[in-house]
């Protein structure tokens, strides 16, 4: 079963806009990653079933080290 993930734009401002809603976290954290690639504004996911935010960290590798890390999969020799 996937979950449904609603895509949201964040302004400096503190104000965000809904852009989307994508199924599964895989197709989620893409789609944040090509979002990011549009603006300079934050982009994040809210998991619509349980209200969980999903916020990418754009600082490293990409949307995938963040998963890991948020899951706490992974070492730190990986992260080095």
């Amino acid at each position: 079963m996937h979950r449904k993930y609603d895509l949201f734009e964040k302004f400096p401002d503190g104000s965000s806009l809904w852009r989307g809603c994508v199924l599964g976290l895989e197709g989620t954290h893409h789609y944040l990653m090509e979002l990011g690639k549009t603006s300079t504004n934050r982009f994040y996911a809210m998991d619509i079933e349980n209200g969980k935010i999903i916020h990418p960290n754009w600082d490293h590798a990409g949307a995938g080290l963040a998963a890991l890390r948020k899951t706490g999969k992974g070492n730190k020799s990986a992260a080095a």
